[in-house]
């Protein structure tokens, strides 16, 4: 835990105001003891608690007051309603959350109202090319757009769907290392197990999968595109690219409200490409560099070769003569021996 922290503290001093953390679970990152911050989470508690009751994985004596829960009565509210109460907030914490999310466009709006100006919002994201997310394709601005437009509350079936058609199990370091991706062998769920999610989300319940699918590259670009566009009021101030594991960080700063809204600065995208043709590209290039470097060997094998011919034709120049001398030499030596 302490560790996880660190890496977000370099990023950003959570001492600096008052933050908000979005659905800590057992793993929080701001340390209530230190750090002025408000937790909010789908359930209070004890609900996180008895959601969680038949997962190993979750430690039920980690999970922090919830402070807001988006759940109420039994219906969800918007976050922005939910936890405006302990706002507004100098900073915004989530971890693994922005994926989750069934309007990603409504989300970062709703946050962005119970900011402050230049208030910074730290982001743990997995890497679809590195997570169980591999067989994903890269989702789109146009299918934000529907979602913000339908203000979506849940995922729909077809994006249930999607997540667990596709979820496989990764060698992650085997990944980063260059290995070859998971086949279709590696998904992990039936199509029993995948059409009774299906028949869950078109029921109307709330099932949580990944929505969105990024890459450090993929969040630049869709928050510049939604910025341009008039539906974002946050840029993106610095990405840490992941590493050799399965997520990425980013932090973004909130936009003023009033007067200049330029941007002072902001990481470029890299490459001219879309995000989703960069593993193309950066393949071809190196499949360019390495038939370069083949012709460049070949050439040198020609002239190699070239050399080793003439040199053998010098040899045999040389060793005609030599070879004569000894012929002579053995001879005089016969005679002299049997004179």
């Amino acid at each position: 835990m302490k560790a996880r922290r660190d890496q977000f503290l370099r990023l950003y001093d959570f001492s600096q105001g008052r933050g908000l953390e979005i659905g800590p679970l057992d793993a929080g990152i701001a340390d209530p003891d230190v750090h002025d911050v408000r937790y909010v989470d789908i359930f209070d508690t004890a609900g996180i608690v008895e959601h969680y009751a038949d997962d190993p994985n979750v430690i039920p004596e980690l999970v922090p007051h919830i402070d807001f829960p988006i759940y109420q009565d039994g219906e969800p509210r918007p976050l922005g309603e939910a936890a405006k109460p302990g706002g507004p907030y100098e900073w915004v914490l989530a971890s693994h959350v922005i994926e989750h999310v069934p309007d990603v466009i409504g989300w970062l709006e709703q946050i962005a109202q119970i900011t402050t100006d230049g208030a910074r919002l730290l982001l743990a994201v997995p890497d679809r090319r590195y997570c169980f997310d591999r067989h994903r394709p890269p989702t789109t601005i146009g299918q934000a757009l529907d979602a913000y437009e339908e203000q979506r509350t849940r995922p729909t079936p077809g994006t249930v769907y999607d997540f667990f058609s596709t979820v496989v199990s990764v060698d992650t370091p085997g990944l980063w290392a260059g290995g070859r991706p998971p086949g279709r062998s590696a998904r992990i769920h039936d199509l029993n197990y995948i059409r009774s999610q299906v028949e869950r989300a078109r029921s109307g319940e709330y099932i949580d999968c990944h929505v969105w699918t990024f890459t450090p590259e993929a969040l630049l670009e869709q928050v510049q595109e939604l910025r341009e566009i008039g539906l974002c009021d946050w840029y993106v101030e610095h990405v840490e690219p992941s590493r050799g594991t399965v997520e990425f960080l980013a932090v973004l700063r909130r936009l003023p409200r009033d007067g200049d809204r330029s941007v002072p600065a902001e990481p470029a995208v890299s490459d001219d490409v879309p995000s989703w043709l960069a593993d193309e590209v950066q393949a071809r290039d190196r499949l360019r560099k390495v038939r370069r470097s083949l012709r460049a060997e070949r050439q040198r094998v020609r002239v190699l070769r070239r050399r080793n011919e003439r040199l053998r034709a010098r040899l045999a120049e040389v060793d005609v003569p030599v070879a004569a001398r000894l012929r002579g030499a053995v001879a005089r030596r016969l005679r002299a021996r049997r004179g």
